[in-house]
């Protein structure tokens, strides 16, 4: 038994909720507890959390909730004084939290945030295409993606100190709490042992579905420089060669080299990062991950234009 809870939000997670559950009773080193909340779901999704209230998983019911606040409450609702975040969605290796542990515990003097690490489940082609195309690459120096708050360990203490998440975005709300955990000098060690798979959405339209919400709640938390700015500024010159070509149609060739070698760069540096299963390179993973690569850049552009024209919604229905 470890001193951690596991903090759990799901919405409409009914059928992933049970095996992500289950991953957990049966790590290695299991927490001394686990505390869903259930942020509003449509489908069974508190009555699958409550099928295991005798394994010593806790159901806090918030009614509809963003990520933020369902976490914010699973938090108060936890007794430990370490909490391991990880989404409904997912699944954790059986060693996840005997790793992001043994990281804490490696630090003299321990660490205040342990982040893990993550892989996407691939199970068709497009999940393939996505694991070359959009997912993160791990940084070298770290062994690790970027810090995904479903693959993360945190002192309770230094959670309460930077005021847990924000509540009224849908997402971003994480890479804010990331930042607070910065500015508060919290010390950050890292645990590439520790993993997790999650769930990427099925198809284009999905990815396009998701990363609009995303790109319009990225720029309303302030983040647009993390995202936004590039993508605007390389389709900026991306349009000006286009229209440029009608005069000199040379330049559309040189457009087209560019969109190539963007697509080249691209899936070569995310190859290794990517599950064994995903790293083979046929013709129809380079066209789908082109195609999610043209998907990603409009959803970025809608979304923000969602946001200039006030489409973001600041609570759940």
């Amino acid at each position: 038994m470890s001193d951690a809870s596991v903090a759990i939000p799901a919405r409409d997670e009914e059928r992933s909720l049970a095996p992500l559950i289950e991953s957990l009773l049966a790590q290695s080193r299991p927490p001394a507890e686990i505390v869903v909340c259930d942020a509003g779901s449509r489908d069974r999704t508190g009555a699958s959390a409550r099928a295991f209230g005798s394994r010593g998983v806790q159901l806090v019911e918030a009614g509809p909730a963003y990520p933020g606040r369902a976490r914010n409450l699973a938090v108060a609702a936890a007794t430990q004084p370490w909490i391991a975040f990880i989404d409904g969605g997912c699944r954790a290796e059986a060693d996840w939290l005997e790793q992001l542990l043994a990281a804490r515990d490696a630090v003299p003097g321990g660490a205040d945030v342990v982040y893990g690490d993550y892989d996407p489940f691939i199970r068709s082609e497009w999940d393939a295409a996505q694991a070359l195309a959009i997912v993160s690459p791990r940084n070298p120096a770290t062994g690790c993606r970027p810090p995904f708050i479903a693959s993360s360990l945190v002192r309770r203490e230094t959670f309460l100190k930077v005021g847990g998440f924000p509540e009224h975005l849908r997402a971003a709300e994480d890479l804010l709490f990331f930042e607070a955990l910065e500015k508060a000098g919290a010390k950050v060690v890292h645990a590439p042992r520790a993993r997790i798979r999650w769930t990427l959405a099925p198809s284009p339209r999905a990815v396009f579905r998701r990363l609009r919400l995303y790109s319009a709640h990225h720029v309303l938390a302030g983040l647009g420089r993390t995202w936004h700015h590039r993508v605007l500024g390389m389709n900026a010159v991306g349009l000006a060669l286009l229209v440029a070509g009608f005069a000199w149609p040379l330049v559309w060739g040189l457009l087209g080299v560019g969109a190539l070698a963007r697509l080249w760069r691209t899936v070569m540096s995310r190859r290794s990062s990517a599950p064994p299963e995903a790293q083979r390179l046929t013709a129809g993973r380079w066209a789908r991950a082109a195609v999610l690569l043209a998907v990603a850049d409009a959803a970025c552009v809608l979304g923000y234009l969602d946001y200039l024209r006030g489409r973001v919604a600041t609570s759940p229905q």
